[in-house]
């Protein structure tokens, strides 16, 4: 796996567990607040890297 597939895999994976926490806690909670900022990185570092929307499809499709 590239260091490109791992960030989208990185990032999809962030995303997926900040929905889950929003919905968990509340989408206004600390605990949401923190993991949408580390999916905002992770999603920066993945966009800085190069990553398309097909990055992301195939990661959502494999992990």
């Amino acid at each position: 796996m590239t260091s490109k597939q791992q960030l989208a895999a990185l990032a999809v994976a962030a995303c997926k567990e900040m929905v889950r926490i929003g919905v968990q806690h509340g989408i206004e909670s600390d605990h949401a607040r923190h993991a949408a900022a580390l999916a905002d990185r992770a999603l920066t570092a993945a966009e800085n890297a190069g990553c398309t929307i097909d990055d992301y499809a195939h990661a959502r499709h494999t992990h």
